[in-house]
């Protein structure tokens, strides 16, 4: 590891060292942050928002998305509640909460405008890119949520419709595109930027990436021209691994990732899922080592001590292998199956280049695989690639792959706003858990 990289990795984990070993969250957001001071800098809050951003890819949504898609499973405690679909309007809170505050949305639109203000066009990009995801996984996981209100004077800001706050993340990412691609662009962060030092070019490639994850969130929904949408952006998007955006996380008490805290000191509240290992298992996956530890047996093994259990793993938010897994499957529901099998291979060269390992069984049964055979080849394949990035709840939600069993009570379709928010803010209708609503308006036929 270089003194750089050391360096960035000892800011981004600032949000590793506050917990809380309570009934419900574990690990609690940064209290103490670079947010907190007054007048805060630009660069300040840009670490801030980073932070957070990692913060909320690894944590709360990602263990209910994991276990809820069965890559993970509850076996004690509070999550073997949530293994069963048992949950609360308390038991998310903070992750709602997250998403405005804390290096949340008031701290990154600050940081907007400050960039904005000083002619840094390049590096408002940057940050539009950061509140894009923020908003649009808030969407995804919560539905209807406050947005264009929020963060402003407005006391008690309005609940926007979940299309609405979509439409207006592809407009914010557009926005960003074409602040990265200006000519003038002003003084970006530089080193301050832990994923690619303000290189404009990956963030482009990051924001197209994004926009065809958001257009696959509404195919259910509007079909032909959500593929279409996704397609053409995954084509201008993340094409080799060099480009992925990840954490950054480090080896020091303060450094480590959310994953790794978690299964350190509530490790037996998590373990391997009961639909991926076994599947890996039987197919003898040669990613299962980098993902589980052995011997492999669901609701015993947890995560690799070697691979992704290590405290310094960076997870991946947005990948080669996700962008060409979304190009695969728009371009099969587009009747392209020449250009799904061409586009899945590729994700699987992503997968090999990430993980060094042969996949080219795996390609070749894409190769020869048409239909609904093709189809599970895909959906399976990305499910793999995106070990416990939140996105698989909303890719199951979509696709009904892989072909989990449920259980009996049938798997919610969203998390309860956080008792926090409905407390606090009026326009948070239904005011009770019990008509909360199950489903989001992305997701018009359940599984």
């Amino acid at each position: 590891m270089t003194t750089t990289r050391s360096a960035k990795r000892r800011i981004a984990v600032i949000a590793a060292a506050s917990m809380s070993v309570g009934a419900c969250e574990f690990i609690s957001p940064i209290e103490a942050n670079p947010n907190a001071v007054p007048e805060a800098t630009v660069d300040q809050l840009f670490t801030g928002v980073q932070v957070m951003t990692y913060f909320q890819s690894t944590s709360g949504l990602s263990r209910i998305g994991s276990i809820w898609t069965q890559q993970m499973r509850g076996v004690n405690r509070q999550h073997e509640g949530f293994d069963e679909y048992s949950i609360t309007e308390a038991d998310f809170n903070d992750e709602f909460n997250n998403f405005y505050t804390g290096g949340g949305l008031v701290d990154v639109r600050a940081a907007i405008a400050q960039a904005e203000a000083g002619g840094r066009i390049h590096y408002a990009g940057i940050l539009k890119i950061h509140e894009a995801y923020l908003a649009g996984l808030a969407a995804s996981f919560y539905g209807d949520i406050p947005y264009t209100e929020a963060a402003t004077d407005v006391e008690f800001p309005a609940v926007d419709d979940q299309a609405t706050v979509y439409a207006a993340v592809q407009a914010l990412l557009d926005e960003a595109i074409a602040d990265l691609g200006s000519g003038t662009g002003g003084a970006g962060p530089g080193a301050i930027d832990m994923a690619f030092a303000g290189n404009t070019a990956n963030w482009i490639a990051v924001a197209h990436s994004l926009k065809a994850r958001f257009h696959m969130h509404w195919a259910e929904v509007n079909g032909t021209s959500s593929y279409t949408a996704a397609r053409d952006e995954a084509l201008l998007g993340v094409r080799a691994v060099a480009g992925d955006w990840k954490t950054r996380f480090g080896t020091g008490a303060t450094e480590e990732n959310p994953w790794f805290q978690f299964m350190r000191d509530r490790g037996g509240d998590i373990a391997a899922g009961d639909y991926l290992l076994p599947q890996m298992v039987a197919n003898s996956d040669p990613r299962i080592g980098f993902y589980y530890s052995s011997p492999y047996a669901a609701g015993t093994s947890v995560l690799s001590p070697t691979g992704v259990g290590v405290n310094a793993f960076d997870f991946p938010i947005v990948t080669c292998a996700e962008t060409l897994f979304i190009e695969a499957e728009a371009r099969f529901q587009l009747a392209d199956e020449p250009g799904a099998r061409t586009a899945a291979n590729a994700a699987l060269d992503c997968e090999e280049a990430e993980w060094a390992v042969d996949l080219s069984a795996v390609q070749t049964a894409i190769t020869g695989a048409s239909g609904a055979a093709l189809f599970d080849l895909i959906t399976y394949q990305k499910y793999v690639a995106q070990f416990l990035n939140p996105d698989v709840f909303n890719d199951y939600k979509r696709t009904c792959r892989p072909a989990i069993t449920e259980r009996a009570t049938g798997m919610p379709g969203r998390l309860f706003y956080g008792d926090d928010e409905r407390k606090s803010n009026p326009n948070i209708d239904p005011p009770n858990v019990g008509s909360n609503g199950k489903y989001n308006d992305n997701d018009p036929t359940p599984c």
